[in-house]
């Protein structure tokens, strides 16, 4: 089993327009509304390429309900910190003409220091349970910045594998635990490092960085040009696919799950880099911010390209 932690749950509101015109008239052709949050994401496309989840965190008294009616109904234990609040929406405009997703996310509702150390507590019980903890996406206003190192250090002890996908503060502070795996995108190795990348090779070194810092595997997502796995002696590309792309809410939650199913069948690095990038594929698939199924991910995975690289 896998133990998801999602500190900012969210209501996603993917709508979908022909051309986004900036300042001007945009009809919404579709429109739909899903329960989300970066840790459910991971959960969901988990259990439908078949493994299984629990999902902790945080989670609102207000709008709540409609993230624990989405994991029941996909049979996916749960065991969240209650509090007051409502939980967040974010907007997400689909432009299909460019195949490109604009977000607008509210910050989220604040949380107490009580609610924090509950959150603890309950990754400790789970991770008892569970070979991989993940820990990924933002945290609501006035949780500090240190807050994925804490809930990483309370489960050091334990025989467990740790993946972080996170950024920012959160993400230079949470490596300071070293977690085995983390799963930054393009934008977020760029925006943590204060660089620019232009190369497959700037990427390994970038990776280089984190693997220093006692950090085992660095993935990269990359989005439409696909995504890079580098460890210590071994760097990976595989290319992106051309799909039909509906949605990209969700991809780089789907590769973590994909890095999960093959670390639960013992697979090494090359193969976690082609689990993870079928499973972003079919997720790319769907709308709105719906996860890849077994199907889907076992009809794209073989053809995923595995190239090895020079690092």
């Amino acid at each position: 089993m896998i133990t998801t932690v999602t500190m900012n749950p969210c209501i996603d509101r993917m709508v979908t327009i022909d051309s986004f015109t900036y300042g001007g008239m945009n009809r919404i052709l579709e429109s739909r509304i899903d329960a989300s949050g970066k840790g459910i994401n991971v959960a969901i496309a988990y259990t439908q390429l078949g493994g299984k989840a629990l999902c902790t965190g945080i989670n609102y008294s207000e709008r709540g309900n409609l993230i624990v009616e989405l994991l029941e109904r996909k049979g996916i234990y749960h065991d969240f910190v209650n509090v007051d609040g409502e939980v967040r929406i974010n907007h997400k405009i689909y432009d299909r003409s460019q195949q490109v997703v604009t977000e607008l996310n509210e910050s989220g509702y604040p949380v107490d220091d009580v609610a924090l150390e509950k959150v603890k507590e309950k990754i400790i019980t789970h991770s008892r349970e569970s070979q991989i903890l993940v820990i990924s996406g933002s945290v609501p206003r006035g949780v500090p910045k240190t807050i994925y190192r804490d809930l990483l250090k309370g489960a050091s002890h334990l025989p467990i594998k740790t993946i972080l996908d996170a950024e920012g503060s959160l993400l230079l502070e949470g490596i300071k635990e070293k977690p085995n795996i983390i799963k930054p995108n393009l934008f977020e190795l760029e925006s943590a490092l204060n660089i620019k990348i232009t190369s497959h090779s700037e990427v390994i070194k970038a990776a280089g960085f984190f693997l220093d810092k006692g950090v085992e595997i660095v993935g990269v997502s990359m989005g439409e040009e696909g995504a890079i796995i580098v460890n210590e002696n071994h760097a990976y590309y595989a290319p992106g696919l051309k799909v039909d792309v509906k949605g990209t809410a969700g991809a780089g939650d789907s590769i973590i799950a994909g890095f999960c199913l093959a670390m639960k069948e013992g697979l090494g690095l090359e193969e976690m880099l082609r689990y993870g990038v079928a499973a972003a594929t079919a997720s790319v698939m769907r709308e709105g911010t719906l996860m890849c199924t077994r199907e889907g991910f076992e009809s794209i995975l073989p053809k995923v390209k595995i190239e090895k690289l020079h690092n």
